[in-house]
């Protein structure tokens, strides 16, 4: 079997690269080849909308199954890679079947880490066993970790009428991330809506818990790159323009990509990354993108209805807060030693996270206060 495309991953990033490849005018075969029963969808709402029976399939799946076939990407779902050969351009499957490619887009995603006696949210399956739980009636939900699954469930249990627990390693939720005095503003809402957040340990007190989550990251998933020789250190390393080897590309979760915008490498996993990255392939391929990958990385979450956030950065630096975390109406910037823009947060202010897309490609200085 021969294809011209082949995108190994099922998620958003591989559905991308084949959209974006179709509406910029490709025309050569593309075969997605993913791991999960699914077609490609989005993960945000897995511990949100989605999550809380508030949004349906229909806001999580990128197309109807029907659409893949119309814009003749096949996609074989449920099927496992077992070596990828980059001198002779092919895949083999788990089942012995040869594929050979043209252009090969990597695209494998992560794995959640583990603990025992705890399930986790990774596949819109996880989701789903996590909300017939929810729905069966009141309970005790246990979360371990403090990032952005653990949270953003924790409050969506919380809606559900869930008595939940945390057991954070830092100081704050979120320090880590924001600082502590941002990441003071996430936690007083977690707790004022009634989730009790314990601190700087990582085990959740001792009581009766009818589920228990961990939240505690996930693990590139680099294994096929490393056998088939690409360079991995922290992710599969790539160029500027997303290049891991000969016809190879590496995108989403996995990409630890030379950032032109930042001048290092950078690995991040988050939905806009993966949807730019697989856009960005896509249009390469189809012969409309030649120029260096230059996105500013974004991401969003939000703690139930409580309150919401935008970013771009990613950075770390001196916080320079305007407006008022009481009201739930500011911007934090976060500022290098030249008192540059690396990072910025914001909450209610939309247009101010965008213009600093703005000031940290231009490396430079925030606003006048």
């Amino acid at each position: 079997m021969r294809y011209e495309h082949v995108i190994v991953g099922g998620g958003l990033a591989g559905g991308m690269v084949a959209q974006e490849y179709r509406e910029q005018g490709g025309d050569g075969s593309v075969l997605i080849v993913a791991r999960e029963a699914h077609t490609p969808y989005h993960r945000p709402p897995l511990t949100k909308g989605y999550l809380r029976g508030e949004a349906g399939p229909d806001e999580v799946f990128m197309h109807p199954d029907e659409w893949w076939k119309e814009q003749s990407v096949e996609v074989r779902t449920g099927t496992e890679v077992a070596a990828i050969d980059t001198s002779a351009h092919s895949i083999t499957l788990a089942d012995g079947a040869e594929v050979t490619y043209g252009r090969l887009a990597l695209a494998t995603g992560a794995t959640p880490r583990t603990l025992p006696g705890t399930s986790s949210i990774r596949t819109v399956d996880d989701s789903d066993a996590l909300a017939k739980k929810l729905d069966a009636g009141s309970g005790h939900l246990g979360v371990i970790g403090g990032g952005f699954i653990g949270v953003e469930a924790a409050a969506s249990a919380r809606m559900k009428g869930w008595d939940v627990t945390m057991a954070v390693p830092e100081d704050v939720v979120w320090e880590h991330l924001f600082g502590a005095e941002v990441a003071a503003y996430f936690q007083r809402h977690l707790e004022e809506h009634g989730v009790k957040v314990h601190t700087g340990t990582k085990e959740l007190p001792d009581g009766s818990y009818d589920v228990k989550l961990a939240g505690i990251g996930v693990t590139p998933n680099t294994q096929l790159a490393e056998a088939a020789g690409l360079a991995v250190s922290n992710g599969v390393e790539t160029d500027d323009h997303l290049r891991a080897g000969d016809d190879v590309w590496a995108i989403g979760d996995i990409a630890n990509y030379e950032s032109v915008i930042h001048g290092r490498r950078m690995r991040i996993e988050h939905w806009d990354v993966a949807l730019n990255h697989g856009a960005y392939v896509g249009r390469t391929w189809a012969g409309k993108e030649d120029s260096a990958y230059a996105v500013v990385p974004y991401f969003f979450s939000d703690l139930g209805d409580w309150t919401w956030f935008e970013y771009v950065g990613p950075g770390t630096g001196r916080v320079d807060v305007r407006g008022s975390l009481d009201s739930d109406d500011f911007v934090a910037y976060y500022l290098d030693d030249a008192d540059q823009v690396v990072a910025c947060l914001g909450v209610n202010r939309s247009d101010d996270v965008e213009a600093a897309k703005a000031l940290i490609t231009d490396h430079r200085s925030a606003p006048a206060a």
